[in-house]
């Protein structure tokens, strides 16, 4: 298997998981309460943000790698992952 292929592979999982996880952005809350059974209580970063904000991250950093590698070539799978790709924005 090609190095791209894997890229591609890797690109199709993740994007799956984005758009999965997505559906969840409107019903999770930007914090949540915790206890750690240790006699601390209170609020947090929920942590579902950061890790979908990596999971972005790093499905962007590997499409521009298989970009790179395709080296401009016409690849209707890398155009089809680029328009999923221009659904998300990263936030920084």
């Amino acid at each position: 298997m090609k190095d791209i292929d894997v890229l591609k592979k890797q690109l199709r999982l993740m994007a799956d998981r984005l758009i999965t996880e997505s559906a969840s952005i409107p019903d999770e809350p930007l914090v949540i309460e915790y206890d750690n059974g240790g006699g601390q209580k209170g609020i947090r970063e929920n942590p579902f943000y950061p890790a979908y904000e990596k999971l972005l991250s790093s499905y962007t950093k590997t499409f521009k790698a298989a970009q790179e590698m395709s080296n401009g070539q016409d690849d209707s799978e890398l155009n089809t992952l680029d328009s999923l790709r221009n659904k998300f924005k990263l936030a920084k």
